[in-house]
This record gives C-alpha cells, sequence and structure tokens, in this order.
C-alpha cells in the first residue's frame, strides 16, 4: 500500500507539472492580446494625436552680431612669404531665450474612448489658456564679442507642443494688449522640433557696448489654446514660477514626472478630478537643460527637460489581471489535486489519474473563459461567470467520481472559496501578500485538522 501511495503521489506531482503546458499556452495569449493592445493604441495615435508635453512659452530673441577680428595670414612677397596679421568683419547668428516670470496654465477638458475592433485608447480633450507675464531686459546677454554691435532681429514666442495634429481649435495670442497669430513650427531648432510661435514687435533697441541698461520692460501675454491628445498630457516648468491647474471628468488619474501636484488643492471623485502645481525656478534645471541642449544642437524634444504631468488610466487593466490570476494558475492546480488525494485517504476512494487530469483541465480552461470574456464585458462579470462556469462543471463532474453528490457540492463550495480569493487578491493588490499568506496558512490548517486522526502508519502493510 505504502509503495501504491508513493506511486500515486508522483503520478499526481506530475501531473500538475504536464498542466503548467496548458498555463503557458494561456499565459502566451494573454502577452499577444496585451500586445495588440498596445498596437492599437499607438495606431490610433499615429492617426489623430499622441501623448501631449507642453514646453513653454520661451520668448526667443534671434540677433545678428558684426564684430572685427584678427588672424595671421601668409602672403606672398618677392622671394617666398611672410606672415602678415590682417583683420576682418565676422556677421554672427544667434539667439537668446528668455523664460517667464511668471506662467499660470488653467486646463480643464474631457475624455472619450476610442475603440478599434476589441481593443481601445484613452483619449482627451483639453481647453484653457496659459497666462503670465516676461521681465524684458534693455541688454539681454549674448556671447558678446569686443567690439561686437548687435542688431536685433524680429523677436518670437514659441509653444513646444509634442504634435501639433492635437491642436484643434486655433491658438490666440494677446502680447500686451494686442492680438497676434501663431504659426507652425516652435524654431527651436531641432531640440523642440514640434510647436508653435508668434512673431513681435522689437524688443530690443540695437546697442553699442557703451550703452547704458534701462530698467527691465514687464510684458504680459495669454495664449488661448485648445489640444487633444492620448493617454496623457505633461508640462516641461520653465517659468521662475509656474502654476498649472488641470481638471478633467476623468476619475482615474496617475500623476507622474519629477513633481507631484499640491496636497492640498488635489480632489478625486466619481465626478473627475482637480489638480494644481506650483513649481519654482530654483526647483528645477528644465530653463538651464533647454539652453544647454539648442546650445549643443541636441535632438532631443519636449523629453530635453524636467516634467510633471498626468495619465489618464484605465482603472482595470484586463490583460494585466488576468496575467496576475495566471500567476495563482498552478497554486489552483495543485490545491484541488491535494484535496483530491485528501478524499482518496479519508474516504478510501480510487481516483483515477485520467479523473486529475480532467479537473485540471477544467482549471486550466478557467483562465482561458476569464480572458475571452473580460475582452466583452465587465471583467467582475467575467469573472463571475468563469467561475460559475468552472464550479458548475466541477461539482457536476465530482459527483460521479467521488461517489456523492454532497461530496461533490462540497468540493464545488471549497473551488468556490479558491476563486473568491483568488478575486480578493487580484482587485486587492496593496493586502495581496498577506491575503495570499492567509489563504495558504488556513489551507494548511484545514488540512492538519482533517488528517489530525488519519494513521500514517495504517496505510503501509503491517511487518511479520
Amino acid at each position: 500500500m505504502q509503495k501504491a501511495l508513493l506511486i500515486k503521489s508522483a503520478m499526481t506531482a506530475g501531473l500538475v507539472l504536464a498542466l503548467t503546458v496548458p498555463l503557458g499556452m494561456v499565459d502566451q495569449l494573454v502577452r499577444e492580446r496585451a500586445g495588440r493592445q498596445h498596437a492599437v493604441e499607438a495606431e490610433i495615435a499615429a492617426s489623430s494625436a499622441g501623448a501631449q508635453t507642453l514646453l513653454g512659452p520661451v520668448l526667443v530673441l534671434p540677433y545678428t552680431q558684426v564684430y572685427t577680428e584678427s588672424y595671421w595670414a601668409d602672403e606672398p612677397v618677392s622671394g617666398g612669404t611672410q606672415r602678415l596679421r590682417r583683420t576682418r568683419e565676422v556677421k554672427k547668428e544667434g539667439q537668446t531665450l528668455i523664460m517667464p516670470q511668471l506662467a499660470q496654465i488653467t486646463l480643464a477638458g474631457d475624455t472619450a474612448v476610442k475603440r478599434r475592433g476589441l481593443f481601445k485608447a484613452m483619449m482627451y480633450d483639453l481647453d484653457g489658456v496659459i497666462e503670465g507675464h516676461f521681465e524684458i531686459p534693455t541688454r539681454p546677454e549674448v556671447d558678446r564679442q569686443r567690439n561686437g554691435k548687435i542688431t536685433w532681429k524680429t523677436p518670437y514666442l514659441s509653444l513646444g507642443i509634442s504634435d501639433t495634429r492635437g491642436v484643434v481649435r486655433a491658438p490666440a495670442l494677446e502680447w500686451d494688449g494686442t492680438g497676434y497669430n501663431f504659426r507652425q513650427g516652435a524654431r527651436l531648432g531641432n531640440t523642440v522640433p514640434n510647436g508653435i510661435h508668434a512673431e513681435l514687435p522689437s524688443l530690443i533697441p540695437d546697442q553699442t557696448p557703451s550703452d547704458t541698461p534701462n530698467a527691465p520692460r514687464i510684458i504680459s501675454f495669454r495664449i488661448e489654446l485648445g489640444f487633444r491628445g492620448t493617454q496623457s498630457v505633461g508640462f516641461v516648468p520653465l517659468a521662475e514660477n509656474t502654476q498649472v491647474a488641470l481638471s478633467s471628468t476623468w476619475p482615474h488619474p496617475s500623476f507622474q514626472g519629477r513633481f507631484l501636484p499640491n496636497t492640498d488643492t488635489q480632489r478625486i471623485n466619481a465626478d473627475g478630478f482637480h489638480a494644481e502645481w506650483e513649481i519654482s525656478g530654483l526647483a528645477t534645471t528644465a530653463a538651464a537643460a533647454l539652453r544647454a541642449d539648442l546650445a549643443a544642437g541636441r535632438t532631443r524634444g519636449s523629453e530635453c527637460a524636467e516634467w510633471f504631468g498626468v495619465r489618464f488610466i484605465e482603472p482595470v487593466n484586463v490583460y494585466s489581471l488576468v496575467d496576475r490570476a495566471l500567476k495563482y494558475g498552478i497554486l489552483f492546480i495543485g490545491l484541488s489535486f491535494a484535496a483530491f488525494f485528501l478524499f482518496e485517504l479519508l474516504k478510501s476512494l480510487r481516483i483515477h489519474p485520467a479523473q486529475y487530469l480532467l479537473v485540471g483541465l477544467a482549471l486550466a480552461l478557467f483562465f482561458l473563459l476569464l480572458l475571452s470574456l473580460s475582452e466583452h464585458i465587465d471583467f467582475t462579470q467575467a469573472y463571475l461567470v468563469a467561475t460559475l462556469a468552472c464550479v458548475g462543471l466541477q461539482g457536476f463532474y465530482l459527483s460521479h467520481v467521488l461517489g456523492s453528490t454532497r461530496r461533490g457540492l462540497s468540493f464545488a463550495a471549497l473551488l468556490s472559496m479558491l476563486f473568491a480569493a483568488l478575486y480578493g487578491l487580484l482587485v486587492s493588490e496593496d493586502v495581496a501578500l498577506l491575503m495570499g499568506s492567509l489563504l495558504l496558512f488556513g489551507l494548511l490548517a484545514l488540512t492538519m485538522v482533517l488528517t489530525r486522526k488519519l494513521d500514517w502508519y495504517a496505510l503501509e502493510p503491517k511487518r511479520e
């Protein structure tokens, strides 16, 4: 008897390992569907507008500097060449950036789900204003050469936008009380390739090195802007004082980046969310990083500087939840087989390995049902339907295998408890470890209670 028990134990363990194959096939299918979901998000973003990041506004002051420089030249003379010192006029183009002293960004809007077949992507539509003021020095800092004369060209206000296809309404600029139109392109080189700009009237008079600087001018601005994007929106804090107020009807925001919103202004409820940020220029190197990237000609887009923002996330990602559930699949099968084994010992039943295998396959198919159903209906509903199907089938089958309807229903009730515990693990990620530990401890305690009077030596033939 003891030898037969060992063989049955080994076969049961082998069946558990064999059932990792169908579980692995379901896991591969989950990964494929999740990959398709990401591909659809990218396709929708490619055909509409992707994740948006706002950079600026930035006041750009282009200039031309003319100066003379001396150099050595080898010139021909009778009998050879002579090295002589000459001078020449050099004309050099440059630009200097002025960041706003204050930039207040106020945006609000709605979200919408774009579908492509079974897959979808979250899109948002935001409207609002960017307002504040610049402090314009009469003598901006430039890489001035000795005896150089600076001629200032037409200045412009630049606003970086990651994907200008998302600009759905013509933005309007009010500069020092006068309206101006925006044009395509940020005109910040390859560092910020996408965006819009508006040309402004002359701000700096032509100067010579002997000119005495006057007091700086304070010029206010206001930009009305409406844009849409996919999944997330971000901001780069370039001003001495950046203030952002963002509201949306989406109730599941995920705040990202280097700065979180002020806790006293953050509100999240069923009607949406509202969050506000206030960032001092002393807390960020975004402006310095932008100047350095422009000077070096680096191609980085809006990712060249620090940023913060919001991602509009799905509250229930069915693929991640099914993937997490699959991680407990082998545990479910092992516990079910252990319960079978106890039934055999306690009730002196004989259960064939093929019956073990059928029960294990039914448990593996639960995860396939959960995946396919959750793509069409709510995850909780899909979990309930898959559980009822699996438990009902097991209860019907085991009522005959175990020779009693009561035993079959008892086993089905045990499976129901396991599925309920698994659902609790899935929806309570923060306490999943605690719940899992309590579940395993409870099952071990139950096994010990049920087998406390079992004479394990009685399973072995007595020695003469």
